[in-house]
């Protein structure tokens, strides 16, 4: 399994088990940029009628979730509406030697 079909599976689950099922809706994440902390993005903006709630409070929400119950997520920071994962040191590979 590639990296990003492991964090979007987890956000899926995230997302679903706050609000229902997605049935077919694309979650939107992609690699953080260089200038913020974490690994990867999730857009929260497309999931607010879902929530209705405001946008961090959203990201806030669905990042609990992976951060509980996945363990090979670290930590996550919310930035006006956006969810940065960072995953844990353990997930990467080991280094060539």
């Amino acid at each position: 399994m590639n990296i990003e079909t492991f964090i979007s599976d987890a956000v899926r689950r995230s997302v679903e088990a706050l609000y229902g099922e997605l049935s077919g809706e694309q979650l939107q994440i992609q690699k953080t940029r260089r200038e913020f902390e974490g690994d990867y993005t999730l857009v929260t903006f497309p999931l607010l009628r879902r929530s209705r709630q405001s946008p961090d409070a959203t990201a806030t929400d669905i990042g609990a979730y992976p951060t509980a119950h996945v363990p090979e997520t670290a930590s996550l920071h919310v930035i006006t509406g956006l969810l940065n994962l960072s995953l844990a040191r353990a997930f990467w590979p080991a280094p060539l030697a």
